[in-house]
């Protein structure tokens, strides 16, 4: 096995996975052909198999001690507030070790705001079935209510099923990028809770785009959605008051704390890039700049 011990921030032991590569066979009257393009991908340690890609996916795909070193490499490249005597790692594998996530944790990388402190945060993810891509965000975490805050902006993609061929890379440029966007973050929260917002527009709001199932032919609106953001927004609105920020609080908790079936990290990416979209949306803007949203007359079930 491949040592990416040596990093500033090695992977968790039980995380560093490697793998081996196998061609695909079929038995077809007594004997065996190989499926062109194939091969299945297997943990190296105790011979699961992970997953079956094509070859020029598997050719390309790199194993999560080399996604957590470059991350480590490329994350104490940029900025001194940075450094990795002051952070918290959290390696974890997903789905039998198919898929695997790190988060990295600053403590002195601060700000405080509304009585809650922020802590930046930069979420990772990478996959040996590449049903996540490479990815990573940096993100302000809300340390009393542990809500990411995420934006759009702050998200890189890399290897996909349909970019077999890129992967994700970090470097000074990215980290300089993420604490100045971090270090103005204050401003963005405080232009949010100067927003008031009335019930109607908060509904409205939550019914045009996360709680909004996007259909090919038909969008709707998710009831069981609806109703999830509607508990969170009660608590939020008593605690900070009609205003975007309660908003915001509501649509990052329902991301970052999902309940239902299903695996939890799946349903954080996906949620996590539909906060992103929210916030960037044309309802959001309009309310930012405190103007009012045309009521939604119909509503669909889910």
């Amino acid at each position: 096995m491949e040592n990416y011990l040596d990093c500033q921030l090695p992977i968790a032991d039980e995380c560093n996975i490697e793998i081996d590569k196998e061609p695909l066979h079929v038995f077809r009257n007594n004997t065996s052909e190989e499926i062109p393009d194939k091969l299945a991908i297997y943990n190296a340690r105790d011979g699961n198999y992970l997953s079956t890609l094509s070859k020029r996916s598997a050719e390309n795909l790199r194993t999560y001690g080399e996604f957590a070193k470059m991350l480590s490499d490329g994350v104490f490249s940029g900025s001194s507030i940075l450094n990795p005597e002051d952070v918290k790692v959290t390696d974890k594998l997903w789905n039998g070790g198919a898929r695997y996530s790190r988060i990295m944790e600053f403590p002195n990388a601060y700000f405080n705001f509304n009585d809650d402190k922020y802590h930046l945060v930069l979420w990772s993810w990478t996959s040996y079935d590449v049903n996540w891509a490479e990815q990573f965000i940096f993100a302000p975490m809300c340390i009393q209510c542990l809500n990411g805050m995420f934006h759009a902006d702050w998200k890189i993609k890399g290897l996909s099923k349909k970019n077999w061929n890129n992967k994700a890379s970090i470097d000074a440029v990215d980290i300089v990028n993420a604490v100045s966007a971090f270090e103005k973050y204050p401003e963005q929260l405080e232009q949010m809770a100067s927003s008031m917002i009335p019930e109607w527009q908060v509904k409205a709001l939550f019914e045009n785009t996360i709680a909004k199932i996007k259909d090919p032919i038909h969008s709707r609106v998710s009831d069981y959605r609806m109703r999830q953001l509607s508990n969170l927004w009660d608590g939020y609105k008593r605690k900070y008051g009609l205003n975007l920020y309660a908003v915001y609080q509501t649509a990052t908790d329902w991301a970052s704390k999902p309940e239902g079936k299903g695996m939890k990290m799946n349903m954080i990416r996906t949620r996590s890039g539909q906060v992103a979209d929210m916030v960037k949306s044309p309802d959001w803007n309009a309310l930012i700049n405190h103007k009012q949203l045309a009521e939604v007359k119909q509503f669909a079930t889910a």
